[in-house]
Parts: C-alpha cells; structure tokens; sequence
C-alpha cells in the first residue's frame, strides 16, 4: 500500500534536476524470465533503405529512457510477485489455523490499529500548516484515514513479513543493472569490498541534491560497514556555479578535506560563486594559498567534465542519480526507498 499525503498527493515526479538525455546505458541484465517479445542486444528492429536499425542503435539516442523503463518495468512486476507471494502465505497460514483469511488478517493486523483522538490532534497541530486553513473537526476523517493507513502498513508489514520468513519462497525475478564503475580517485566513503556499492552523481546547485544527504546520511549508519559509497560529478549545464563548486571540492580533497567542502557545499547551495567557494576553504582551515591556486588554475576541471561525460554514458540525465549494486535510484528519494533495495541486495547475496 502507498502512503498518501492528507490533503494533497505531492508528485513523485518532483524529486530531481532534470538535464539533457543521457547517452548509451552500459549493458543492462534482464529485468526478469524475458519474455518472447523483448528485443535482445543487437536484434534488427527496423530498416531504412536495406540499413538495419538495431537495439544498440536505439541505446545511443534513448540509453537513459531505456534504462528508466526496464527499472520501472521491474518495479511493477516485482510489486505484482509481492502481492501473490503475501496472499498465498496468508491463506496457507489462515488454513492451518482454521480460520477465513479475513479473522486471520483482522486478529493479527487490523485490530491492533488503535487511532484515539489525541493521536490526530497531535497530528492536526503538527501539520497544521499544510491544512489550507481548515479546523480540526474539517479534516478529522481524512487525518484518522490517513493515520489509519499508516499503521496499517507498519502492522501487515511486521505480520507478513514474519510469515513470510517462516516460508520458503524462490525469488527468481532479477533487477536490472548497469555496470556503474568508481573512477578514478574519487570521493569514498565505506570499505572498499563491502557488499553494497552505491555511486551517486550530484550537482552541488540541484536543490534536490542536498534534500538526498539525509537519506543518505541515515544509509551510512544503518548500514555502517556494509555500504561503500562513491560521489561522482555530474554538474548540469544550466547550473552555472556548479561546474566550480565541484572543483573546489577536489581541491580541498587535495588536502584531505573534500567531505568538510562537501557538506559546506551542500549547506549553502545559493552562495557558491568562487568567492563564497575561498570562504569557505578559510573556514575549514585549508592552506589559503595552495586552494586559491587550484581553484583559479582549473585543476580540477578534466576530472569534473570526465565524471559528467561518463554519467551520460550509463544513462544519467538529472540528479541525484544513485546506482545501487547497479540498479538505478532518481531523485531525492526517502531512506525507505534506499532501504528496499539494499536490503534486497543483501539477501540475494546470502
């Protein structure tokens, strides 16, 4: 079940700096058993004058589309698997028990869902900016719904997943993925053969990219250990300060401060003109000189151009763009959303 806001569904879309297309993905595995009509690498899908139009072909100029619509694809099949698994461990369990899974499901879930008044007066006042104005007594029903709803999720999801970890289940469906590599030298955080790896692009001036930094604050410490995580440039053309802001972390990482300008960085995305940029190397104590010399030289320019470059190539077109174990993640996502994949990535490596 989706959570849904109270009085507003805020879109999804909202989520992410959009730039221009990205180029050609690498190799993306099957999303799943493929099916008859899926078109494999190299398969001639057109011609024009007797010259073939194959799929690589179509991959240079729609890579980032592609790789959106076999993730999307996946998610839908995946949440259609999910949906069939929950519904068979729950007759299985309701038949053992003798009972309608309709009983099972209200004893286990539906009646441990208490909602008290206090509960959405609380709720009212702490979210009473978002009410358009509207008394208590106005939005009460849609506050208890939505309240309601929310436990309910956390409740069928401690039940399920308790039966489900009783079950024997097969999970044979495959995510797709694309090969996404480190770089050279750049930025990382986690142990360099932990199990999950995940390369971020960012742009220091896309809003959505400093919204990402809590999820992914929250990531490093739920998974401390077991996440290797990579930041890579990928600046977009109308972000006019960007292109800088991202040397200028290079150059404090010269000097082994590129995570204190990084979260400077991110703090303040609406002051990052070359002078805020010397500020702020003053203000975490870089050596002045040798940071205003590397700024001004262009240094880091190469780098930042080439990581964009090889953004493009594996399908990026906005940011945050994540690759989790290669499986693609866009926007400012929520730590939730992190957490599905990576826990996922975990069990299949059991």
């Amino acid at each position: 079940m989706k959570k849904q806001g109270i009085l507003v569904l805020i879109a999804m879309s909202l989520v992410a700096c959009n730039g221009k297309s990205g180029q050609a993905p690498a190799a993306i595995a099957p999303a799943a058993q493929p099916a008859t009509a899926t078109a494999s690498t190299g398969d001639v899908l057109a011609r024009v004058n007797g010259e073939n139009i194959t799929t690589d072909d179509v991959k240079k100029v729609s890579g980032s589309k592609l790789a959106q619509a076999e993730m999307e694809l996946y998610d839908v099949r995946k949440d259609g698997i999910d949906q069939i698994i929950d519904d068979k461990i729950l007759s299985a369990e309701a038949t053992s028990q003798n009972v309608s899974k309709d009983d099972l499901m209200k004893k286990n879930v539906n009646d441990k869902i208490k909602i008290e008044d206090k509960d959405v007066e609380k709720f009212y006042n702490e979210k009473k900016d978002q009410m358009q104005g509207k008394k208590l007594d106005e939005v009460k029903p849609n506050i208890k719904s939505y309240l309601f709803r929310e436990k309910f999720q956390k409740a069928y999801g401690e039940y399920v997943g308790g039966l489900r970890k009783k079950a024997k289940i097969e999970m044979l469906i495959k995510a797709p993925k694309i090969e996404v590599a480190e770089g050279d030298d750049n930025p990382s955080m986690g142990p360099k053969d932990a199990p999950i790896k995940i390369v971020e692009f960012t742009d220091y001036q896309c809003p959505f990219c400093g919204r990402a930094r809590p999820a992914i604050n929250q990531v490093m410490e739920a998974y401390k250990g077991k996440v290797r995580y990579t930041l890579r440039d990928f600046p977009l053309s109308f972000h006019q300060d960007a292109v800088k802001a991202h040397e200028a972390a290079h150059c404090a990482g010269e000097q082994g401060k590129y995570w204190d300008m990084n979260h400077k960085l991110f703090a303040a995305q609406q002051a990052i003109k070359v002078d805020d940029l010397k500020k702020y190397a003053g203000e975490i104590k870089l050596n002045q000189k040798k940071f205003d010399e590397c700024l001004d030289s262009g240094k880091f320019t190469g780098k930042v151009n080439a990581n964009q470059a090889y953004g493009e190539t594996v399908g990026v077109s906005g940011t945050p763009a994540f690759f989790i174990n290669g499986r693609m993640l866009s926007g400012a996502r929520p730590f939730e959303n992190f957490k599905s994949i990576i826990d996922d990535e975990l069990r299949s490596a059991e």
